[in-house]
């Protein structure tokens, strides 16, 4: 099982991908101008991500569930999650299970608009963030994960997360692991059920011009770092598999 996140900064010097189908050109006509550069750039950022890790030549057909949830029309193909923040794109996909992507701006970088909770917080991930070193970024990134478990999940009600304890509990979900840090300009938090397992981050430029951000094991070290990791697998699980 694998896991892959991908980041663009999207640059206007750089053409969209030349790996979109036709009907993805077509689907993004119908749209308002802002949203069909956004749109056009996140499945210019999947088909590269997908070329580069796999050879596919060309974007796979996309359908939506009833939902409005994207996903490949090929079954057989891996799961996908996409997100917005400014002028940023990401793109997540597994190879095993579902996934579910957000990101965010930091707020903590000068004046920039605030950004709206979209979750009420339980009391329990209220007092972890009053205890973070920087708890407007902690609370970004419990907002970044309730937002990925709904892109799931399709249901906020049934998420608990459990920062403290290094759990996340989704009542559809008996198997379930998040990762959220902070890099920067950019908050992102992930989800994924079975497991991530082995997360890769990658950080896009222009087609050829991928850097590899390594894993998020080396971040676990880091002591002043912001990564955390829920999973709802028990202890003895979780220490095997680290």
């Amino acid at each position: 099982m694998a896991t892959h996140f991908a980041r663009w900064t999207i640059n206007p010097k750089y053409p969209f991908s030349s790996r979109l189908n036709d009907e993805c050109h077509a689907h993004a006509r119908q749209m308002p101008e802002h949203r069909r550069s956004r749109f056009l750039a996140s499945r210019s950022l999947l088909a590269e991500l997908l070329h580069m890790l796999y050879g596919i030549q060309q974007l796979p057909r996309i359908v939506a569930t009833a939902a409005g949830r994207p996903h490949f029309a090929d079954p057989s193909l891996m799961d996908f999650s996409i997100a917005y923040a400014g002028n940023n794109v990401a793109v997540l996909i597994t190879t095993e299970g579902r996934c579910g992507l957000d990101i965010e701006i930091n707020q903590s970088f000068g004046h920039l608009p605030s950004v709206a909770s979209g979750s009420t917080l339980r009391s329990n991930e209220s007092i972890w963030i009053n205890n973070q070193k920087n708890p407007d970024e902690a609370r970004a990134q419990l907002r970044t994960l309730h937002q990925s478990t709904f892109k799931l999940t399709g249901r906020e009600e049934s998420l608990q997360l459990l920062p403290g304890a290094g759990r996340i509990r989704a009542s559809d979900q008996s198997e379930i692991e998040a990762i959220s840090d902070v890099e920067g300009l950019l908050i992102w938090g992930c989800v994924v059920s079975p497991a991530i397992e082995k997360l890769s981050l990658w950080e896009f430029e222009a087609p050829q011009n991928w850097h590899s951000l390594g894993d998020v094991k080396s971040r676990y070290r880091d002591l002043n770092g912001s990564i955390i990791r829920l999973t709802s697998m028990s202890s003895e699980k979780v220490l095997y598999q680290n």
